[in-house]
C-alpha cells in the first residue's frame, strides 16, 4: 500500500538556492512538498539510493512543433540564415499536427522537464496536457514583417490570450519573432498586450552578426533573405535604432524573454542588468555551439547581474530537449561558473523567468511536488554538484505534481 503522504530518501536532495542534503528526504502530500530535511519521517521511506534528487528541471525556449525531426536541420556551423531557409521548407512540407508537441511533451517528461516555455504556432493539445501534467507557457510566435500582416497577428495574439484563460491548461505568452520578422507597430502593440494583459513577451535577439548588421547596417545576409522572400520594407528596422532600442522597448512589457542574446553589447547587457527583475536572457547552449558561434558571455552576464536561464531550444539545432544535457554542456563550456549557479540555470532561474518561481524551480515546502532522480557514480566528491554534472547519470525517476510518472529516459534506452 502507498502512503498518502510518501517521503523520498537520496543519496543527496538538491533543494536549488541552498545547499545539497546528503541523505536527504522530502515528503510530499496532495501533489506537494509538505516537509524535507533529514531523518523526519517515522514512517515508510522509499529509498531512492544513489541518486540525486532535483526539482523538476524547467525549459525556458523551445519549439516544440519540430519535435518530429529525427536530427537537426542543415549542417554544424551554417549560417543562421541559411538554416532558416531550412526551417520554413521543412514547415511548407511538412503538414501542421499535434503530433510534434505531444511526442516533445513526452521526451521532455521523460527527461525531467515539468515546466517549458513553448515558442508555439497554435494553441497547444489539450489532451497531453492534461495527461502529462507539464506546466507549459505557450508563446504564440508573431511574424509580420510587412504592414498588410499587422492586424491579423494583433487579432491572433489577442485570441491566444483569451484561449489560455479558457482553457485552464497552459499559460499564455507573446513571442514577436525576432527585429527583422516583425514590424514595428506589431512590436509595440505586442509589448502593449503583454503589459495590459500581464502575460511574459519571448523574442529571439542578438542570434548572429548577420542580424546585427542588418539592425545597424539595414544590409547584409538577412536583407537578402528577406528581399527574396518578398518581406523587406522600409520601415523594418528603421534606420538609427541599435539592439539596445529593441530591448528598452521590450522593457515595457510585463516580462521579457530575450532568447539567445549570443552577440549582446556592453549598452545591452547594462539594460538587462538594470532590468533584471523583468527581463531574462534565455541561453541554449547546445544550439549555440551548432552554429559555431563566438564563445558565449555567460560569465560577463553574470557578473553584470543579468537575469540567465536556460533553453533546449528546438531539434532542428539541438539532440534533443534534455536540460540536465544543457546543464552539462555549459558546465563544460563555462568551467569558471560556479556548478550551482549552472544548476539554478535549468531549475529555479528557468522557472522565474516563465513567472513560476513561486511554485517551480526549487525544493521547498508549499512548492508543487515536481522531481527528478538522477543517477550517481559511486564516488565522493567535496562539491556534491560535481557528481551531477561531470557525470553521465540518466534520469532515474520522475514525479509531476506529485505522481511518479513511467517511461524515465533510462527504461527506453
Amino acid at each position: 500500500m502507498i502512503s498518502s503522504r510518501p517521503t523520498l530518501k537520496a543519496r543527496y536532495v538538491f533543494p536549488v538556492g541552498s545547499d545539497p542534503i546528503p541523505d536527504g528526504e522530502v515528503t510530499i502530500d496532495q501533489g506537494q512538498i509538505v516537509a524535507m530535511g533529514r531523518h523526519m519521517a517515522s514512517g515508510e521511506v522509499e529509498d531512492l539510493g544513489n541518486v540525486a534528487l532535483l526539482p523538476g528541471l524547467v525549459n525556458a525556449h523551445a519549439h516544440l512543433d519540430l519535435s518530429d525531426l529525427a536530427r537537426p536541420l542543415g549542417t554544424p556551423g551554417m549560417p543562421v540564415v541559411e538554416w532558416l531557409r531550412c526551417v520554413i521548407n521543412y514547415r511548407l512540407m511538412t503538414p501542421a499536427s499535434d503530433h510534434g508537441v505531444t511526442r516533445a511533451l513526452e521526451e521532455s517528461l521523460r527527461l525531467g522537464t515539468t515546466a517549458v516555455g513553448d515558442i508555439s504556432q497554435t494553441e497547444p493539445p489539450a489532451e497531453p496536457l492534461g495527461r502529462l501534467g507539464v506546466d507549459l507557457t505557450s508563446f504564440l510566435e508573431l511574424i509580420a514583417p510587412t504592414p498588410e500582416r499587422i492586424e491579423s497577428q494583433a487579432a491572433r495574439a489577442e485570441r491566444h490570450v483569451e484561449a489560455a484563460r479558457a482553457s485552464g491548461l497552459w499559460s499564455a505568452g507573446l513571442s514577436p519573432h525576432a527585429p527583422y520578422s516583425v514590424h514595428p507597430d506589431l512590436l509595440t502593440r505586442t509589448v502593449a498586450l503583454s503589459a495590459e494583459r500581464h502575460v511574459p513577451l519571448a523574442m529571439h535577439m542578438a542570434e548572429s552578426r548577420e542580424e546585427l548588421e542588418l539592425i545597424r547596417h539595414r544590409r547584409g545576409p538577412f536583407r537578402e533573405f528577406l528581399e527574396r522572400l518578398g518581406a523587406w520594407t522600409s520601415e523594418l528596422c528603421p534606420t538609427g535604432i541599435e539592439l539596445v532600442d529593441y530591448l528598452r522597448q521590450l522593457a515595457l512589457a510585463h516580462r521579457a524573454l530575450v532568447i539567445h542574446g549570443n552577440y549582446l553589447d556592453d549598452a545591452s547587457i547594462a539594460l538587462l542588468a538594470a532590468e533584471s527583475e523583468r527581463m531574462m536572457v534565455i541561453y541554449c547552449p547546445r544550439t549555440h555551439a551548432y552554429f559555431g558561434h563566438d564563445a558565449y558571455p555567460l560569465e560577463k552576464m553574470l557578473a553584470a547581474g543579468v537575469s540567465v536561464a536556460l533553453g533546449t531550444d528546438s531539434r532542428a539545432s539541438s539532440p534533443d530537449l534534455s536540460v540536465l544535457a544543457e546543464m552539462r554542456f555549459a558546465a563544460r563550456r563555462h568551467p569558471s561558473v560556479a556548478r550551482s549557479v549552472i544548476l539554478e540555470l535549468g531549475t529555479l532561474r528557468a522557472a522565474a523567468a516563465l513567472g513560476r518561481a513561486h511554485v517551480l524551480g526549487s525544493l521547498r515546502p508549499g512548492n508543487r511536488a515536481d522531481l527528478v532522480a538522477v543517477a550517481l557514480s559511486d564516488r565522493d566528491a567535496a562539491d556534491p554538484h560535481e557528481l551531477l554534472f561531470e557525470g553521465d547519470g540518466d534520469v532515474v525517476a520522475v514525479w509531476c505534481r506529485g505522481v511518479r510518472t513511467e517511461g524515465t529516459a533510462n527504461e527506453r534506452r
